[in-house]
Order: structure tokens, then C-alpha cells, then sequence
């Protein structure tokens, strides 16, 4: 038995094959552009995103050196209000002894008369 193999080396109808190859071309032709587009998007959106966290570096920045100033003033208050009982106490205790040493000359004196 003999195997017989269609060796047709003729002409044959290339315009289903050259329409498919250009399908396949175009498709990825489709392909090439959507991934330049994406890379494209992609890079303006992770500029964006930069954008935005410096803004709100900058924004903490201020923040943080409003806090800063805030809480210096918030010490330097603390120290005054804390000096302050000191000196209101020696203050009171001064016209204290100075009230009892009058009131003591003044008992010296009526005593006298």
C-alpha cells in the first residue's frame, strides 16, 4: 500500500492568509499602543501622586513647626505660672511681717501710754 502525499507546489489562494496576517498585525499594532498608553497614564499618575505627598509634606511640615511654636509658648508659660505662687508667696509673706511689725510697734506704743 502506498501513501500518497498531495504535493501541490502551484498557486495557491494566499488572500485568506494575508487577511489573517493583518488582522494578527492590526491586533497588535492595538496592543502596542494600549501599552504605550498605559505607560504613559501611568506615569503622569505617579507624577500626580508625588505632587500630592509633597503638598502634604509641606503641609506637615508647617504643621509640625506650628506645634513646635506652640508648645515653646506653652513651656514658657508653664515656668511663668509656676515662678509665680513662689513670688505671690513671698510677696504675701513680706506684708505679712511688715502688718505684724506694725501692729507690734503700734502695741509697744499704746502700751507706753
Amino acid at each position: 500500500m502506498m501513501v500518497q502525499i498531495d504535493n501541490n507546489f502551484g498557486p495557491t489562494n494566499n488572500k485568506r492568509k494575508v487577511i489573517l496576517g493583518g488582522l494578527f498585525l492590526g491586533l497588535s499594532m492595538i496592543c502596542v499602543i494600549m501599552t504605550i498608553m498605559f505607560l504613559y497614564v501611568s506615569h503622569a499618575a505617579n507624577q500626580r501622586v508625588n505632587q500630592i505627598r509633597a503638598d502634604y509634606r509641606e503641609v506637615a511640615d508647617r504643621r509640625d513647626a506650628q506645634v513646635e511654636q506652640l508648645s515653646t509658648q506653652v513651656n514658657n508659660l508653664q515656668r511663668k505660672l509656676d515662678l509665680l505662687p513662689d513670688r505671690t508667696a513671698s510677696k504675701t509673706a513680706d506684708k505679712v511681717k511688715e502688718v505684724v511689725k506694725s501692729d507690734e510697734a503700734n502695741m509697744i506704743s499704746s502700751e507706753r501710754k
